[in-house]
């Protein structure tokens, strides 16, 4: 089975919306491909941002207390809900679904990101985090990894979308994540 475009490997990455930002070798020690996308490709994530699209109108954001979660129960398992701590801001977990905890092989609620093991894409996932903040919109990417921890290996397509509780700053984060697979090892178990 071949991979989907975004997996491909070899040559240099570059930055641009749509395109290869990061790539390492699958196998290597902190694996990872990061990809930008202009819009989310999974139906789960365009869902999300249809929902949050609805709830911001005409706001620069829309504030958290416009989240329902009886209105997005299918898509709970695999929110994360984000707070924007501080000038610098650092991010905090406020909530981190089930499905991202099974996946993710832990629950990470109540810690700051810069002290999560995402391996080597902690900074990718910081610098996108501060991309919605600075620029308040809305912030998709395509993930492959390998922690190196615990080796498992992790693919994925996310979104950050801003929230804001004054109407001007982004005070939280609610992100979407559509885990594609997860294995314990960076050899595919076989039929993935």
């Amino acid at each position: 089975m071949s991979r989907p475009s975004f997996f491909a490997f070899g040559g240099r990455g570059h930055y641009g919306r749509g395109e290869m930002t990061t790539v390492i070798p699958l196998g290597a020690a902190g694996s990872r491909v990061v990809e930008e996308l202009a819009e989310p490709r999974h139906a789960s994530l365009q869902q999300l941002k249809a929902y949050w699209l609805a709830k911001k109108g005409e706001a620069l954001a829309p504030p958290r207390s416009a989240i329902r979660p009886e209105e997005i129960v299918a898509l709970l398992p695999n929110l994360a809900l984000i707070d924007v701590v501080g000038d610098p801001p650092r991010f905090r977990v406020r909530l981190f679904g089930t499905a991202l905890a099974t996946a993710y092989g832990g629950d990470i609620t109540g810690k700051f990101v810069d002290e999560v093991d995402f391996d080597a894409i902690g900074g990718d996932v910081i610098a996108h985090m501060m991309t919605v903040v600075r620029e308040c919109r809305p912030c998709a990417v395509r993930i492959s990894l390998t922690k190196e921890a615990d080796g498992r290996h992790i693919e994925y397509e996310r979104i950050w979308l801003p929230l804001s509780q004054d109407g001007i700053h982004v005070t939280m984060l609610l992100g979407g994540v559509a885990v594609e697979r997860v294995y314990a090892s960076v050899t595919p178990p076989p039929g993935a």
